[in-house]
């Protein structure tokens, strides 16, 4: 590693701005989270993320223009970080800090409408197919955001990636999430909005190559979380004892055939609601959601108290066990 680096880390590590919690800290319960604005901001102003937010630009621009906001840039780049932290202490700002961590684990560090505002900057669009769950847009993280989100919450997404761009609007409309904005080449558009005119790092790369910069502000659907997963406990409440279903007969029941993953996802929240999640494995009888439940053998053993034999991972006799909402409840 470059000694320029390890300077960095170095610093980071005694800024006062800059926090770094463990994976362990933030899954226990992490001590920040529902006490940002108590403890680091000492105050009660609307808290701003930055996600992704590599060197910090963003953050501290906005944090200079809003002194009554404050802005928690977050990534897991630490060098990158460094810049935006350190300038935010040259500037003595004291409304912008800095969230060291996985982007996966944010649900851990905030409480529920603890923040008012979320701006993406430039992530990864991350292309290919396999990759779709990593996109800071999938649904996989919106319902994230859900979790800490103020009520009619905006999100902002800037980006050069066109596809990032037609991929997001897709989600917008097939969630039914609230389209507030949206342009495919801001810097030619005759509106000019505000908040767009900082540039960051990349975003002046991407500039200087003559690409386009697109943006988009939305608001998640208030009601599309909460009743998608409500249908899913209702369907699931539904299979009988010595049966299983599969996530993709949930979601095709659903009027959702393509939506198995986030069925599955329903599911790993569903240990306070009395729904029978064992009862629900993938299309070809494996057991993929044992690691959500409280052992990695209880829902096989809850299967086979139920008479249905689990060898390797994989249901006995899948033909003989399944039950298929879409004909039983049809």
């Amino acid at each position: 590693m470059a000694k320029n680096k390890l300077k960095k880390f170095n610093d980071i590590k005694a800024y006062k701005n800059v926090f770094e919690p463990s994976i362990e800290d933030l899954k226990k319960h992490y001590s920040l989270s529902g006490k940002w604005n108590e403890l680091v901001f000492k105050n009660n102003n609307p808290i701003v993320l930055e996600l992704g937010c590599g060197m910090g630009e963003y953050s501290v621009g906005l944090a200079i223009k809003y002194p009554n906001k404050n802005f928690i840039g977050i990534d897991v780049k630490g060098a990158r970080m460094w810049q935006g932290a350190t300038q935010a202490i040259d500037q003595e700002l004291t409304n912008v800090c800095f969230l060291r961590t996985r982007i996966e684990f944010i649900e851990h560090c905030f409480v529920a409408n603890e923040i008012d505002e979320i701006w993406i900057t430039f992530p990864d669009p991350q292309i290919k197919k396999r990759r779709a769950r990593k996109r800071l847009t999938h649904p996989f993280f919106l319902e994230k955001y859900r979790h800490f989100l103020c009520p009619n919450g905006q999100i902002h997404l800037k980006t050069d990636s066109q596809f990032l761009y037609g991929y997001t609007l897709g989600i917008i409309e097939g969630h039914n999430h609230i389209l507030e904005d949206a342009d495919h080449d801001i810097y030619n558009a005759k509106l000019k909005r505000e908040n767009l005119g900082i540039k960051t790092h990349y975003e002046k790369m991407f500039l200087n190559k003559g690409m386009e910069i697109t943006y988009l502000r939305f608001r998640l659907n208030l009601n599309e979380g909460t009743t998608f997963f409500e249908k899913v406990y209702q369907v699931a409440r539904q299979v009988p004892i010595g049966k299983v279903t599969t996530y993709g007969a949930i979601g095709k029941y659903l009027g959702s055939p393509r939506s198995a993953r986030m069925v599955g996802w329903a599911l790993n929240k569903s240990s306070l609601k009395n729904v029978p999640a064992h009862r629900v494995v993938n299309k070809q009888g494996l057991l993929t959601g044992k690691f959500h439940f409280d052992s990695i053998t209880l829902m096989e053993q809850l299967l086979e108290n139920e008479g249905i034999a689990v060898i390797d991972n994989q249901i006995q006799d899948m033909e003989k066990h399944f039950w298929d909402p879409n004909k039983e409840l049809s």
